[in-house]
């Protein structure tokens, strides 16, 4: 398994080992935490974060986060989407396109309607249900340029939520909705706020 660096200042943590190899500590707790996930022994790492640094805290949340969206988003596609909803395709020219077929646990491709009125097979998996829910988090940015914008936006429709874009004062308020305040609030705090990139994740 991969060793990790430690840069934290948290002296006494049990997962800090000395490499006396490389001469720098590592940080042991992911090494443990996958064991105990290879081996579905869950239950037993909530203990492991409890012991481990304010850093390793807050990773696991952030963690926690992506496999609840990645779960969710799986799950709303199979059993909420219907023929003629828009969902985004995160693959290919169009990331916006119509279903055609409703999916299914056995379907690897569907079929879908292109803006243009093309007709297309997608693969299920590079498929997210855009939520049609009405809870709403705000959260303002910056100056950004037209493509900024659009990098934004295809990136939130990624995780399943609507967004709005109003220009407002010198910058742009982001309008962005989903099926739970708490998804989009968490989206805010992790994606947008702390600008971690959890794409590769899910």
């Amino acid at each position: 398994m991969t060793d990790f660096f430690c840069r934290q200042s948290f002296i006494n943590c049990p997962y800090r080992l000395w490499d006396l190899g490389r001469g720098y500590p590592i940080c042991n707790y992911f090494n443990l935490s996958n064991q105990f996930s290879i081996n579905r022994e869950f239950s037993k790492i909530p203990s492991l974060v409890s012991k481990a640094c304010k850093w390793v805290q807050k990773e696991e949340k952030r963690l926690d986060f992506i496999r609840r969206i990645a779960k969710k988003r799986g799950q709303a596609l199979l059993e909420r989407a219907q023929v003629g909803d828009t969902v985004y395709n995160r693959r290919g020219i169009y990331h916006k396109v119509k279903l055609l077929e409703r999916p299914s646990r056995d379907s690897i491709f569907v079929t879908c309607e292109t803006p243009k009125g093309g007709i297309i097979r997608v693969q299920l998996c590079d498929l997210v249900r855009i939520s049609k829910g009405s809870f709403c988090g705000e959260f303002f940015i910056g100056e950004k340029s037209e493509g900024e914008l659009k990098i934004l936006k295809n990136k939130i429709m990624y995780h399943g939520f609507r967004v709005e874009i109003e220009r407002k004062g010198n910058g742009n308020l982001l309008k962005i909705y989903g099926d739970s305040q708490q998804e989009i609030d968490d989206f805010i705090t992790y994606s947008i706020e702390q600008n971690f990139d959890i794409s590769s994740y899910i």
